[in-house]
């Protein structure tokens, strides 16, 4: 019996290793839930370099108010999703169901997946270890690709960078060090997901999907590690030569190029 199942939910849906809990009237929202991370699981394991599907459970309860009783804790300012990556358990609730669900659940899986291989850990309100951009990059690879307007998104976002290269707005990796999300301005807040997500891209057709094996073992096995040097060991480039090296990217490269796997 799942440890955080309560009497609502009466109902579950299993595929490979993951398992949703949610009430019968809820069905749409967990079959949707289910379908995402059945297509998403291939890029997660080539990403997170995992041999097999995570084995994750999934909670979908009928409000806010039953994942703070459940796990005794208040809800933080902003959060509708609670991520317990020591537990392999994600929540969400039916009153605060994101636009883009699969996506926003395969998001949160990416984190916990980030944060277990990892070892990650806070040093700061909403800062880690990892700088935003890297962390951010590394979990949006799979949900980008699975939204149903992937293409659009993608292309969109390219020509976004476009952009802000021609005008010189690019924004540096010193600056998207804590989170992105935390960004005031809208726009230059997305950009900076967009760019977070590109740099990614680049990296991984740089050094391969084994890219975050090498980077988890590094900073799981070094407490005191920072993360730019653990970058460094990998790639042989700092933060800032890396970001030179996207910038010629971008500038060079052509956007179908530039989306593809």
């Amino acid at each position: 019996m799942a440890k955080y199942l309560v009497e609502s939910l009466n109902q579950k849906f299993e595929i490979k290793k993951y398992q949703v809990y949610f009430n019968i009237q809820h069905g749409e929202q967990a079959e949707t839930i289910l379908d995402s991370l059945d297509r998403a699981t291939t890029g997660l394991q080539t990403v997170f370099v995992l041999d097999e599907p995570p084995a994750v459970e999934f909670y979908l309860y009928p409000d806010l108010a039953t994942i703070e009783r459940v796990t005794q804790r208040p809800m933080t300012m902003g959060e509708t999703i609670r991520i317990l990556p020591d537990e392999g358990v994600i929540m969400l609730a039916a009153t605060h169901l994101p636009k883009l669900l699969g996506e926003e659940v395969v998001r949160a899986l990416s984190y916990l997946l980030f944060n277990v291989g990892v070892r990650e850990r806070e040093v700061g309100i909403r800062t880690y270890r990892t700088p935003s951009w890297l962390r951010e990059g590394i979990c949006l690879q799979v949900p980008a690709k699975i939204r149903p307007d992937s293409k659009d998104y993608l292309v969109g976002g390219w020509n976004t960078l476009l952009e802000a290269l021609k005008a010189e707005q690019l924004i540096k990796p010193s600056v998207m060090a804590k989170s992105l999300h935390l960004i005031p301005d809208a726009n230059r807040r997305q950009l900076a997901i967009h760019q977070a997500y590109f740099m990614v891209r680049l990296l991984l057709s740089n050094y391969a999907d084994k890219f975050f094996r090498k980077y988890a073992t590094l900073m799981a096995a070094f407490e005191d590690m920072e993360a730019e040097n653990a970058f460094q060991q990998i790639t042989s480039f700092d933060f800032e030569k890396f970001f030179g090296l996207f910038k010629d990217w971008v500038r060079t490269t052509n956007v179908w190029v530039a989306i593809s796997d």
